[in-house]
């Protein structure tokens, strides 16, 4: 861990231990849920807070003394301080981020038409055309070839997943989310 936040903890810790209300910060929630899962007990208020400090003191006070203390335990004008903001120097890389692509929806089959013998046949070619295309590294052709296996057999999910795999792989995620989609609906349709 950076030495510079290791001290910028320590430096919490000691303003914890001098004032736990501060633990009652909601921007510290977590902080104090993880804390109380180690088995911590954190002060659920302010007062019940200084109550450790006048808890650990061993004094035999007057009156005047004891609204001394009740004024450092609960002091009036005193302001939270609120937690210093810190920057975070972690860049991003975003080599790998594929931007969105905007082109029109591809060509879907119609799921609800009665797919022949003779269309799953050439169907099927069309996919091993496209099978061919793919590990011949040209997409745009197994594209072609899997539109075509689609508009023959759009009862098949594997035909859609197979053209959303090559969409991915040519980084147009919209159409192979509308690709996915189209699959499940084929799925759940029978």
């Amino acid at each position: 861990m950076d030495a510079s936040k290791v001290t910028l903890m320590e430096q919490f810790i000691e303003k914890c231990k001098a004032n736990p209300s501060i633990l009652s910060y909601p921007s510290l929630s977590s902080f104090r849920e993880y804390i109380e899962s180690l088995g911590g007990k954190i002060p659920t208020s302010a007062s019940e807070a200084g109550s450790y400090k006048a808890k650990s003191r061993t004094f035999d006070e007057s009156d005047e003394d004891l609204d001394d203390i009740e004024e450092e335990v609960h002091p009036k004008h005193e302001e939270e301080e609120e937690p210093e903001i810190i920057e975070s120097d972690i860049e991003l890389d975003e080599t790998d981020v594929v931007e969105p692509d905007n082109e029109p929806p591809q060509k879907m089959g119609d799921p609800s038409i009665e797919v022949t013998e003779e269309n799953r046949d050439a169907s099927q070619e069309a996919k091993i055309q496209a099978m061919e295309a793919i590990s011949e590294g040209k997409l745009e052709e197994a594209i072609e070839h899997l539109t075509k296996a689609i508009l023959l057999n759009p009862t098949s999910a594997i035909m859609y997943g197979t053209r959303a795999t090559v969409y991915i792989k040519m980084r147009k995620p919209n159409a192979a989310v509308r690709d996915a989609n189209a699959a499940l609906e084929v799925v759940t349709c029978f």
